[in-house]
Order: C-alpha cells, then structure tokens, then sequence
C-alpha cells in the first residue's frame, strides 16, 4: 500500500517499474497528468543512495514537467523516468534499446526525451524501438541538443528578473555566479559574458572546473559558493539548493537558473522573499528544453504538424520574459511566493482544460 499512499499523496497517475537482467536496466517510469495531453518527461541516469531518494526525484520531476508544460502553454502532461545507476550497467546500445521497449508499451502516454546522463546518440537507440522520443541528433532528423533552448530561455528569463528588480534587463557589470558548468551552464556563461557580466563558474567536477578555467572564465570552490556575495545566483546544477538549511546563507538579489527543483519544500523561497531575494521559478525559466522536445515531437511525429519549425520554438522560448514577469506580479498582488504563484498560473490552465478531457489516450501505433 505504501507506493499507493505515495501515488496518492502527489497525485500520480501511474507509476511502472521495469527491469531487464541482460543489461543490468532498472527503470522507473511516473506519469504525473495527461490532463493536457500525453507526457512529456526526461530519461535520467544516477546513482541513487536509496530507492526512496530515487522515487522522491522520480515524482518531483515528473510533477514539475506537468507545471511546466501547462506554464508554456503546451498540450502536453508531465512525466519522468530514472534509471538507477549500478556497477555493470554499460551505457551501450543495448541498454537504450531495451529502454526504448519499455517506452513504447505505454503506447504514446509518455514522450522520451534526454536528461541527465543521456546524450542525443543514446536517444538515438531509443528511437529504434519506439517513435516517442525526443532529444534526436540534428543529423538523425532531430532538433540536435536541446540544451541550447534551456540555457537561452534561462539567459532570458535572467534578463527579465533583473529588469524587474533594477528596470533594466541590462547585465554589464553584474556579478554573476554560475553553479554548475555542464552544458547549459556553459552555454548560459557564454551568453551573460557577452552581455558584459562578471561571471564566476562552480563546480564540484574538477574537470568542467579546468575547462571554465580554460574557456576564460572566473572559478571558485563549491563550498564557498553561498558566502560570496553577488547580483545573481545562477543554480544550473542539481537540486535542491534552496532548503531550510541554506535558504538563509544566500548573498545575492536574485536566484534564477536552469537547475530542476531548487527548492527542497514548495515554500522554502518564501523566506527569500522576505530577505529581498527574487527568486525564478526553475519549472518557468528552465522550459526552453521542454519547449523544444515539443515543437520536435509535433514537427516529425503528428499528422498535425508536418515539420520542426526553430522559428516557432525560439518565440515560445522569447516569452519565457513575459511569463516571469506575469508570475512575479502575481506573486506580489496575492502577497504568495513566486514558486506557488508559478504553480497556480500552470493549474490554472489544467483546471479549465480538464474540463473537457480526461487522461490522456494515445490513438496512435507504436
């Protein structure tokens, strides 16, 4: 009963387990709304200290793809799935194939795309047992890395929450801290720089540290990131950073970064809110990526939409900058935090959408 328990109390829709002794695959899928339509989530791989931490980061993440997707005014429900990371599990072809069965069984309810630990090329076997996948290398017949959506989204919605604290979007000359340096966190510094920022890369890999270094940028040590004072904090890391225990050693004016659920509790910014710090909503600034996995599916896959349309995603992208704003006003007019005004603007869609659907089921073959 406890799964069930669980299911309930954050209002899942289905939860699968699946695992393939051949290739050491041990994978869990969550399904948290199709209300807007099927799910759209990541492919995950790490190393879990426990199965109840592995679950805890399955349900937040596919709960924050549903808020997310509704946010950017998407069709598309929230989903999630993790592998858990075990000595001899090889990242090889056949573990992403074997993956890729597992997604097609649930007959288009949930949509694939790459997240931590999975490139393009391993979507690319995925996409050999099963067509709903997203994340597929240009050369594939893919949008390539979507990464690129993340940071640029990230980097807009940096320049809407400094215009909302200062009245300007302008970044020369702000100090701006970096955690985190993988492929939106480099992507996001190389866009700051050029706007004139002092920027400062952290990382705990000492090897993406050498190539911040390398790549021209400023570096520190991770564990004095939160007593450094600077304009923005920029989490593009793993989450959470903001909890209990940390939310008031931060010295910034802003926190705004890529990083999937920053906060530990759904109120743990409001204690930000009170110091004077704004804080970004992660499943708002960071849905470039989600933004793009859509516009790919849709542009290859549905009888809909007949082609991948980069104009399309890079607008849906640009309005990232007014969706912060609108939530942020809300936040003050209803005296709520940002993060819970967030998640109101994104139910309120569900809500007046769930009127006439239901969940989600596909109509299409595998």
């Amino acid at each position: 009963m406890e799964i069930f328990n669980m299911m309930k109390d954050n209002h899942q829709e289905q939860i699968a387990f699946y695992t393939d002794k051949s290739v050491k695959l041990r994978a869990i899928l969550s399904i948290h709304s199709t209300t807007l339509g099927p799910a759209l989530g990541g492919v995950r791989i790490l190393k879990y200290k426990s199965m109840e931490d592995a679950m805890t980061d399955l349900i937040r993440l596919s709960q924050a793809m549903t808020y997310k997707c509704a946010a950017a005014g998407l069709n598309l429900g929230g989903g999630q799935i993790v592998i858990i990371d075990q000595e001899g599990m090889d990242r090889t072809e056949p573990l992403f194939r074997a993956l890729g069965r597992f997604i097609a069984s649930f007959k288009g309810r949930f949509i694939s795309g790459g997240d931590m630990g999975v490139t393009e090329e391993s979507m690319e076997y995925v996409s050999m047992e099963t067509k709903y996948v997203t994340g597929l290398p240009a050369y594939y017949g893919g949008s390539g890395n979507q990464s690129r959506m993340c940071a640029r989204g990230t980097f807009m919605g940096i320049r809407a929450m400094a215009e909302y604290r200062w009245d300007t979007p302008n970044l020369a000359n702000k100090k701006i801290i970096i955690q985190g340096y993988g492929r939106i966190g480099s992507q996001l510094a190389d866009f700051v720089k050029a706007e004139g920022a002092h920027v400062i890369i952290t990382d705990i890999n000492p090897k993406k540290m050498k190539a911040a270094g390398d790549a021209g940028f400023e570096t520190m040590d991770a564990g004095n990131v939160l007593d450094e004072n600077c304009d923005i904090f920029a989490p593009c890391a793993t989450g959470p950073i903001i909890s209990p225990e940390t939310v008031e050693k931060f010295k910034c004016h802003i926190i705004a970064g890529s990083a999937n659920n920053q906060l530990l509790n759904e109120t743990d910014d409001l204690i930000l809110q009170e110091r004077g710090i704004l804080y970004a909503p992660d499943f708002i600034i960071n849905a470039g990526a989600s933004i793009d996995a859509a516009e790919e599916y849709m542009g290859y896959y549905s009888e809909e939409y007949k082609a991948y349309k980069m104009e399309k995603v890079e607008k849906k992208v640009a309005d990232i900058y007014d969706r912060l704003h609108a939530i942020l006003k809300l936040a003050e007019e209803k005296k709520m935090s940002a993060n819970l005004a967030a998640i109101e603007y994104a139910q309120t869609r569900i809500d007046s959408i769930k009127q006439i659907k239901g969940i989600h089921v596909s109509k299409g073959k595998i």
